[in-house]
């Protein structure tokens, strides 16, 4: 009561006489107003206009409302701006993916700058099987089979990798290529790029007339590079190989078999050069330590390119050459393409 008794409301007529007093009521587009002077007045919105005065609790909250309105809209303003500026940048690609990561060689030098190499982490098992078929009828009838099997696996200090091939081939009903080889490479990280590899190996060749060439050998190796996209290494391991021989389709004795010990030199590169592309590349030159004639080089380089996320195509070029064999044996060349199953 005391607050309506101190109130002093004004009202504005048409023709700018202001009268005080105190409000009663405003509604269905009418104004009763309470004059000490005049009594009560009542007059249509459209004739006078009214001004309450507010409270100093009134006032406090006002100012308050008011202040709060303001910074809430600062606030919306400012993240309308962040979202504007966010939505006209590339999206980041999360680099800590393992799997098919693309290289970036100018974020390759900035990284060298600061750190020497790049953890590798566990990669689990990654299993690949390629087939590749051609076939020929008519002036010439050809069919050549390329069946391989890959197992890899890589830890932050091992890498291990399983490896299969069969080759096949006829050409006018006459054998020109029936091979199996099988390879288990094993390689431990000793300190920084230094590695100890064990390796072995077993071929089977008719058309050289190799019945069975396996080898074990142990060896040291040193990582070039060691970046999760780029890894170069190169080494040397020292074997005992035991080669035994197909007996000749002339009805001629058969070579002896023999043992004997062998140096390898190898040589080896895995670039994922994108998130399409990747290549490899193997080397490996065995020189037979008692017998200086019996060397034997094999340069192997494939180019992938993936269509899904489990099949992909290859393209492989293989170079062999055996200074042992007889001389229309010795050079061998094959370029290849197969379809993939990776899982």
């Amino acid at each position: 009561m005391a607050g309506g008794l101190l109130r002093a409301d004004i009202l504005t007529l048409a023709n700018g006489d202001k009268i005080k007093g105190t409000l009663v009521k405003n509604v269905d587009d009418m104004i009763t107003f309470k004059s000490d002077i005049l009594g009560e007045i009542v007059v249509p919105t459209t004739k006078a206009s009214v001004e309450v005065e507010l409270t100093e609790e009134q006032k406090v909250a006002q100012a308050k409302a008011a202040e709060e309105k303001r910074v809430a809209e600062a606030k919306a303003a400012e993240e309308k701006k962040k979202t504007a500026q966010t939505a006209t940048k590339e999206p980041a690609i999360d680099k800590t993916k393992a799997n098919f990561a693309a290289i970036d060689f100018k974020d390759m030098r900035n990284t060298a700058k600061t750190r020497r190499s790049t953890k590798i982490d566990d990669t689990g098992w990654v299993n690949r099987i390629e087939f590749g078929l051609t076939s020929q009828t008519g002036r010439v009838d050809k069919m050549d089979i390329y069946l391989r099997t890959e197992n890899n696996r890589r830890t932050p200090k091992t890498e291990t990798r399983f490896l299969n091939r069969y080759t096949y081939g006829e050409t006018d009903s006459k054998r020109t290529a029936d091979s199996l080889s099988s390879n288990l490479r094993f390689r431990r990280t000793l300190t920084g790029r230094l590695f100890l590899q064990s390796n072995t190996r077993y071929d089977h060749n008719r058309i050289t007339l190799v019945d069975a060439d396996a080898e074990q050998g142990v060896g040291l190796g040193y990582n070039v590079l060691t970046y999760k996209q780029l890894m170069i290494a190169s080494g040397m391991d020292a074997a005992m190989r035991y080669r035994a021989y197909i007996r000749p389709a002339d009805g001629s004795a058969r070579l002896p078999s023999d043992t004997s010990s062998v140096m390898n030199i190898f040589q080896d590169i895995s670039w994922t050069i994108n998130r399409r592309f990747s290549m490899t590349q193997d080397f490996v030159a065995m020189i037979n330590t008692s017998d200086a004639n019996d060397q034997k080089y094999n340069f192997n380089a494939g180019l992938t390119g993936k269509i899904t996320n489990t099949f992909n195509i290859t393209t492989r070029f293989e170079i062999e050459y055996s200074k042992i064999l007889e001389h229309d044996l010795r050079y061998y060349q094959r370029i290849t393409t197969t379809l993939a199953y990776v899982f």
